[in-house]
């Protein structure tokens, strides 16, 4: 309910009752922030020169983790905004016809 409610005031977006893609998609994003949050989850956390090495060295898969974990929050992001913006170039045509009309 509190997906729908801020959905709704914050973009504009009815959500389905079930299986709402934009709902999945906030819980997908936020579960990796919850992971992430722990302190000292991952040694880069203790040791932040760690941040400088390549993905390909052992004990930096914290590094391919974060570039998955940064897709699903720009997806968590950006896909209701693009839909809004989508939604109002809709109304915005509708409203340019129908006064084109009159």
């Amino acid at each position: 309910m509190a997906g729908e409610v801020i959905m709704s005031i914050a973009y504009g977006i009815d959500v389905k009752p079930k299986d709402d893609p934009f709902i999945m998609a906030a819980e997908e994003g936020v579960h990796p922030v919850v992971a992430a949050g722990v302190p000292g989850a991952f040694l880069v956390d203790s040791i932040p020169i760690l941040k400088y090495v390549p993905e390909w060295v052992p004990g930096a898969g914290f590094k391919k983790k974060a570039r998955e974990w940064n897709k699903l929050a720009r997806i968590m992001v950006e896909e209701p905004f693009a839909t809004t913006k989508e939604m109002m170039v809709c109304l915005s045509n509708t409203t340019k016809s129908s006064l084109n009309e009159v």
